[in-house]
């Protein structure tokens, strides 16, 4: 009886947009993959063009995706790039929500997340370098298929579709206690709410991109920088 061959890991790329996604995109996302598959990453992608509802272009990307049964997604932003290492960084460090954060499309410098915070008022991280984030952006962001398959099981109420084939609305935007959430942040919120961490890695190279212009940045530098840090001025 011979062994049969073990199984390789798989990870599907997910990303929405209006008109497809960017030149720094595509150009970061090649560069990405012989990185991925060097690792012992097998890989797919998914993407929704031209539709304006993004938390059903995220859920009908997620609902593919589960079709070639992933071990992880990761959702994308079609105006993001990054260096190749750190697209392998974020698939492969621990946890089953883990993001990057990356810059708004603004001067001055700021971004995307909030983080937890213990008792004194300082972040709260682990071992790694990574940070527990209250909430974090869907642009760069890994969910395991664990993790999936844990917040349907958590919120029934936003299955819809076949019984024997449900999609997850796992992006659900909209008010909640007198709050409006975008999708993004509606995910954290309702991920935490299962008693379930997220982890942000700091310490990435992620270019925000307009039309015109690039807003590079890194968050961790970028903390550095700030009152107390080792790089303030």
């Amino acid at each position: 009886m011979t062994e049969e061959p073990e199984k390789k890991k798989k990870v599907i790329f997910a990303t929405p947009s209006i008109c497809g996604p960017t030149k720094p995109y595509l150009e970061a996302l090649d560069a990405s993959i012989p990185l991925i598959k060097a690792a012992g990453w097998d890989e797919g992608y998914a993407q929704i063009v031209g539709s304006p509802y993004i938390s059903n272009a995220r859920a009908t990307m997620t609902r593919n995706a589960l079709d070639h049964d992933p071990d992880v997604i990761i959702y994308l932003d079609y105006d993001l790039s990054w260096k190749p290492k750190d697209l392998l960084k974020l698939l492969e460090t621990k946890g089953d929500v883990v993001a990057g954060t990356y810059r708004f499309k603004k001067e001055p410098e700021a971004y995307m997340a909030t983080l937890k915070e213990d008792a004194a008022g300082y972040p709260v991280c682990r071992e790694d370098g990574c940070i527990n984030a209250e909430f974090v952006p869907a642009g760069f962001l890994k969910v395991t298929k664990t993790a999936i398959h844990k917040f349907m099981r958590g919120y029934p109420e936003l299955l819809y579709g076949c019984p024997y084939r449900y999609s997850v609305d796992l992006f659900n935007h909209g008010v909640h206690q007198g709050v409006w959430y975008g999708e993004d942040y509606a995910f954290s919120r309702n991920w935490r709410c299962l008693g379930e961490n997220i982890w942000l890695i700091p310490d990435l190279d992620i270019t925000h991109h307009s039309a015109d212009k690039a807003y590079p940045g890194n968050f961790h530098n970028f903390m550095r920088r700030q009152p107390g840090g080792d790089l303030c001025p």
